[in-house]
């Protein structure tokens, strides 16, 4: 009996504590006394909000040309109206998180800040109220922002994209309101997640004052963040596949010039290989108005490799001319022939029945054994040659 006495005392203790802490937090903050319209120090100047961000992940959407940014937004300032003595309540500072003592929250001042030219709402997740007995409030807020990233695909995907990030007061002018990077860093992406393929080159916040309606100012805070596409996810996916179907449409000039069907099947094969893989990598880019890197390269491998189907073409053609005065090959050596993968030499063409056509087919095949890959290395073609030195 005792003992559930004592219990019962114990648990309504507790309640009146709970209770009485929670009175507490309203007269601390004097929240039936504040007004939420008067921001603070509105008679003394501009109040001045410090502005901190901790980047956490980056999705850049290259088919729409936007920048999803997820993080937490700290913003600091100070209101003396809120400030109380710690001594007295023997407490420092005051808590309010989103999920508790909410109508503390809504009865505070905030800042207004928000992105300029942002693309879809902002998406604000659970927010955290921090207030110390001096009155200086610390809110920090988990935002996701979507903002246009025009990507520089005149280099795609050899160089960076710089993409800016500007948040601005809704309302208030540069004269009421003075936003303004703070912390060292002020913005943090050191445990930062990007999209697969992309990295973070350089973040660098600055804040200017920016012309609003009405020829009045305001002021802006910008980052501006330069993401940098991972040129070995290029190398892997677009050139090491191109350079292979390029050398593979090569091989057919060392089949004997009797072969037409191999050596047609060899380059049509590379030819729509290629042509699968010039497809994919512009399947997420958007039109671009100038020529792409990536496509000048992508581009002259499909030339390449048509010129090695028509020189297989032109080789069969020149091989059927007619003899003059001369028998033609037996069969048994013709199908013997096919067989080949070397042409036949020059003074074997002395002692067999052979064509002046046939002559020029064997040459032109031993031309392009060499003039096929000087012409893929030479440098009267720039565009394709920094694409493949530049890439790795």
């Amino acid at each position: 009996m005792e003992k559930s006495v004592f219990l019962w005392f114990a648990l309504l203790a507790w309640a009146g504590v709970a209770s009485g802490l929670e009175v507490s937090v309203k007269d601390i903050l004097k929240v039936d006394e504040y007004d939420r319209d008067h921001r603070p120090n509105y008679l003394g100047g501009p109040t001045k909000v410090n502005v901190s961000l901790v980047i956490h992940s980056l999705i850049v959407d290259e088919s729409r040309q936007l920048l999803e940014l997820s993080g937490d937004l700290i913003q600091e300032w100070r209101d003396d109206n809120v400030a109380f003595a710690g001594g007295s309540y023997r407490i420092n500072s005051v808590q309010v998180p989103a999920t508790a003592n909410s109508a503390i929250k809504e009865s505070l001042w905030l800042p207004d800040l928000h992105v300029s030219r942002q693309v879809f709402p902002t998406k604000s997740g659970a927010d955290f109220l921090r207030i110390d007995s001096a009155g200086r409030i610390a809110w920090t807020q988990k935002v996701h922002f979507s903002f246009p990233c025009k990507l520089n695909l005149k280099s795609y995907p050899l160089r960076s994209h710089p993409c800016t990030l500007r948040l601005e007061s809704v309302g208030y002018l540069s004269d009421e309101m003075e936003p303004e990077w703070n912390g060292d860093p002020p913005v943090v992406y050191s445990s930062v997640v990007v999209s697969h393929g992309y990295s973070i080159a350089k973040v660098d916040p600055t804040s200017k004052i920016s012309l609003a309606p009405g020829h009045k100012t305001k002021r802006q805070l910008q980052l501006m963040i330069e993401v940098a596409p991972r040129s070995g996810w290029a190398v892997k996916h677009t050139v090491f596949p191109m350079v292979a179907t390029v050398t593979t449409a090569y091989l057919a000039f060392f089949i004997n010039i009797r072969g037409v069907c191999a050596r047609v099947i060899i380059c049509m094969l590379s030819l729509v290989t290629a042509a699968i893989f010039h497809e994919s990598t512009y399947r997420k880019v958007p039109p671009a108005h100038d020529t792409m890197a990536i496509e000048v390269f992508t581009g002259t491998c499909l030339a390449f490799i048509f010129v090695a189907a028509v020189e297989s073409v032109v080789v069969d053609v020149l091989g059927h001319f007619p003899t003059k005065g001369r028998q033609p090959l037996s069969p048994k050596r013709n199908s013997s022939s096919l067989l080949s993968l070397s042409s036949p030499s020059l003074t074997s063409l002395t002692t067999m029945p052979a064509s002046r056509g046939q002559v020029a087919a064997i040459w032109l095949d031993r031309c392009f054994r060499v003039l096929y890959p000087a012409s893929a290395s030479s440098p009267s073609m720039p565009s394709t040659g920094s694409s493949t030195t530049e890439l790795p």
